[in-house]
């Protein structure tokens, strides 16, 4: 039973990641959609202060609980409405939101990909999962689509892969998710930046680039593109919008998104004014 997991809160920003849940599982056959909310996003959801003095407030506790069920009961509706064949499940954690992630896929090896609502300028109110972005979507040894809060589902055609014609091993990971992209019906486009204007690209390594990809995905339809951007990500996001990208590709390496997020402000990666989503393979 092919499984997403999506992690969940009281916003909607989350809300949205569950609608473009059920679209891939009704589009890309997913039979399972696990819904995972964590007991306390903050250890002060649970307490009382008076006095200086601080304790668990046990009507704060069962507030929290009735939230809880009822936001469950109303994204379970939501994903049956859009997929009714799509069975849902619901999982509630006492253990921090990477911690629960890690022991939901150990315990559940049918899921295959996770995804997770990132903030935007549309969200009226912060996401305690789109906060944990980095941290989930490094540690996590399956396949994670991050979607925006503004983004609105639609089919996939054309996809951006984002990659370094110094490491085109790295393309491998590619590779091992052949099988999908091949469902999706979709055109390719491989993008390498560079980032220093006056550096020509070596005629052998875009012939080598060429020669890799057509060896490996002969029933693709695929492009290769190059530009040129001091800023990597801001040469990704503005080849993806003037090419009618419907989803980025993000793999390892030096174009990853997470190699951004994790060296630099996340201002210049996921965050940086893209209503896409990305897809950050394993």
């Amino acid at each position: 039973m092919r499984t997403i997991l999506v992690p969940i809160d009281f916003t909607s920003t989350t809300e949205n990641a569950v609608k473009v849940a059920a679209e891939w599982a009704k589009h890309y056959e997913y039979q399972n959609i696990i819904l995972l909310k964590i007991a306390g996003e903050s250890e002060f959801d649970y307490l009382h202060i008076a006095e200086g003095h601080s304790f668990v407030n046990e009507e704060n506790v069962n507030n929290l609980l009735k939230r809880t069920d009822l936001l469950f009961d109303q994204l379970s509706k939501m994903i049956t409405e859009i997929a009714p064949e799509v069975k849902v499940s619901r999982l509630l954690s006492d253990w921090a939101l990477t911690r629960s992630i890690n022991e939901v896929l150990k315990n559940q090896p049918s899921i295959e990909m996770i995804v997770l609502g990132s903030d935007d300028s549309t969200s009226s109110n912060e996401s305690f999962v789109s906060d944990n972005i980095i941290s989930i979507a490094r540690t996590s040894p399956v396949k994670t689509l991050i979607v925006p809060n503004s983004y609105q589902y639609n089919s996939i055609n054309n996809i951006v892969i984002p990659c370094d014609i110094n490491g085109i091993k790295k393309l491998e990971r590619l590779f091992h998710h052949k099988s999908m992209i091949q469902k999706l019906d979709v055109h390719l486009s491989f993008l390498n930046i560079n980032t220093k204007e006056k550096n020509e690209i070596n005629s052998d390594k875009k012939k080598e680039l060429e020669d890799y990809i057509q060896q490996h995905l002969t029933e693709i339809p695929s492009s290769i593109h190059y530009s040129y951007d001091e800023n990597v990500i801001n040469g990704i996001l503005s080849f993806a919008t003037s090419n009618n990208t419907d989803l980025i590709i993000a793999l390892p390496g030096r174009h990853s998104f997470l190699y951004y997020m994790a060296s630099r402000s996340i201002s210049e990666g996921l965050y940086q004014n893209t209503n896409l989503p990305v897809l950050i393979l394993k």
